[in-house]
């Protein structure tokens, strides 16, 4: 039997991607990833929102068989096929297969203003540019291609905090014009943008294009927050310690009992009942 979307508005998913469509220990989407393909033919977008690079995702994109758009370093950048159906603003860089909708401010700028905020604030942190390829790779356990890719940085630096208090440092970083937020296993410096920007643009295209639309959100962490606060409805899954991410409470997010890509599994199921029919067969 063949599934395809009812008609109404279209369903778009944005999604984080470690510790939510992948394993935080094993970056494998386990029982996502038929869901994920059953998303694929029923014609529901699913957007990638994560901390990730654009070199990272690409990557996964292509082993995941996705050829949406998708959300790099945290909403610092909207990458958009070329061949999509979307109608590209005037401002959007031209780079080979996607044009990019830049939100963020360059990565060289946000170094500059950490090791400023750190020094006033006598905090001891180490941004991954000052890191080396076997340093990422033990504080993520990806692989070394894994580990360059991911250092391939624009516009979001992670970081870790060796000492100091969050908080103080935080504030002296939004003193500057910026902002901090906290992934699965980094602090992360950002300019300008934020996971929620990066979809209010991306929805705005969408229903130029198509319409009506229902967007949802899945993720499992802190900087998943301006996601949640941008979509119709969101969806918080568990961390691998079997608890949710400390979220303040958001009238349209729903806190789901399972851990990352089960959990995405359980509520791609939920969509694709309330949003797929089922043909039989000719």
């Amino acid at each position: 039997m063949k599934e395809y979307a009812a008609p109404g508005p279209l369903l778009i998913i944005f999604t984080d991607l470690d510790g939510t469509l992948l394993s935080e220990e094993t970056y494998d989407p386990g029982p996502a990833r038929p869901l994920l393909e059953r998303c694929r033919l029923a014609g529901i977008p699913v957007i990638f929102c994560s901390s990730k690079t654009a070199a990272e995702i690409i990557a996964l994109k292509k082993d995941l068989h996705n050829t949406d758009p998708f959300i790099a370093e945290n909403g610092g950048a909207i990458y958009i096929p070329r061949e999509s159906a979307l109608t590209l603003p005037e401002t959007a860089r031209d780079m080979g297969a996607y044009a990019v909708i830049e939100i963020g401010a360059p990565v060289s700028a946000l170094r500059r203003v950490l090791k400023a905020a750190a020094e006033k604030t006598g905090a001891d942190v180490r941004g991954m540019g000052e890191m080396t390829t076997k340093e990422v790779c033990r504080l993520t356990g990806l692989k070394k291609a894994q580990a360059e890719m991911a250092m391939e940085r624009a516009y979001d630096e992670p970081f870790i905090l060796v000492s100091g208090d969050p908080g103080y440092l935080e504030e002296e970083i939004r003193r500057r014009g910026y902002t901090m937020t906290r992934g699965g296993r980094f602090f992360h410096i950002l300019g300008g943008s934020d996971k929620g920007k990066a979809v209010q643009i991306l929805t705005r295209l969408y229903r130029a294009c198509f319409g009506a639309i229902q967007s949802r959100g899945i993720g499992d962490a802190e900087n998943d927050l301006p996601m949640f606060k941008a979509v119709d409805l969101g969806f918080l899954v568990k961390k691998p310690s079997n608890k949710w991410a400390k979220l303040p409470p958001l009238p349209r997010l729903t806190r789901v009992d399972g851990v990352g890509p089960r959990g995405w599994a359980q509520i791609a199921s939920r969509l694709l009942r309330e949003q797929v029919i089922v043909s039989p067969p000719a």
